[in-house]
């Protein structure tokens, strides 16, 4: 059978012009929701938001430590208790230790080496702290920190608030095309819609979803 390779571009969409030209007329309302991940200040652009622990410092972008005690960053959370999330770090300028995520008492595996890391933790605990934790040996940075709700399969989905469902994806202010074989799925479990992505996204990843009143 002739098979037919369509070629589609995402031109670049001016989210703030299409923004601008939504309209609330008899009863259909739109709006906008920014899903960049449940981190804030992850990328470490300023000396903001974390608490740091003995040894640590915020500066140029990343956070980093030099040996001497074990000690960890922190920021306070909303995350409720029993939910999984994907937490995602990169760790780089390594030169011994290790270095890993936490949501409170609840672990992902610790990093040896640099190099981008993704664990799947579940909280056992309801606002619990996001953590980098480094042993007393760690030497190095981290940086691009994200946390990221996930679905039973383990794959970042960003939830609709209830009673909105996803009419337009935008990332990095490119329109999006739905669909499996293309950048998102809509999901809906029977009580929420979501957006799932085909790629998951990063700290640096800005997702817009504009939403229709269901």
């Amino acid at each position: 059978s002739n098979t037919m390779t369509v070629i589609v571009s995402k031109p670049a969409v001016n989210l703030r012009e299409e923004l601008a030209s939504l309209r609330n007329q008899g009863g259909y309302q739109e709006q906008q929701f920014y899903f960049d991940g449940l981190v804030t200040n992850g990328t470490f652009d300023a000396d903001t938001d974390w608490t740091k622990g003995t040894g640590w410092t915020i500066s140029g972008g990343t956070a980093s430590k030099a040996t001497g005690s074990s000690s960890y960053l922190s920021q306070t959370s909303s995350l409720p208790l029993g939910k999984t999330y994907a937490f995602q770090f990169t760790v780089s300028g390594r030169t011994a230790g290790n270095v890993g995520p936490r949501l409170e008492n609840a672990t992902g595996a610790l990093a040896s080496s640099d190099g981008t890391y993704t664990r799947i933790i579940t909280t056992n605990s309801a606002n619990p702290r996001i953590i980098i934790s480094a042993d007393s040996t760690f030497d190095g940075s981290v940086d691009n920190v994200s946390v990221f709700e996930v679905d039973a399969n383990d794959d970042v989905v960003h939830r609709m608030p209830k009673g909105w469902v996803p009419k337009d994806v935008f990332e990095d202010g490119l329109l999006q095309r739905e669909g499996s074989a293309h950048d998102y799925e809509v999901v809906y479990d029977g009580f929420d819609y979501y957006v799932k992505p085909t790629v998951a996204p990063t700290a640096t990843t800005e997702t817009c979803v504009i939403g229709v009143k269901a």
